[in-house]
């Protein structure tokens, strides 16, 4: 699956680069403040993992109150694979 995940990141990866030739032009990137519009990408992604952090966060939550009230919950929460 590691492998597969690799393999369709590549392929991501050259379908944008393909778009973006066809979109800017194929050498716009020796123009362009890349070091800038990486920097930006960079916020956008630190955003995108304080959304994401949060929705997990409220996922946990909700997971806990379901488990609290399962009866073969210990005390820390967890139940056993057999009881699920």
């Amino acid at each position: 699956m590691i492998q597969q995940a690799s393999d369709e990141l590549d392929t991501t990866c050259v379908e944008r680069h393909l778009r973006g030739q066809e979109k800017y032009g194929e050498v716009t990137f020796l123009e362009n403040d890349t070091v800038e519009m990486a920097m930006e990408e960079v916020a956008d992604l630190m955003n995108y993992m304080r959304y994401t952090w949060i929705k997990l966060w409220l996922l946990r939550r909700s997971i806990h109150k379901v488990v609290e009230k399962h009866p073969a919950a210990d005390s820390q929460g967890f139940i056993p694979l057999k009881e699920m």
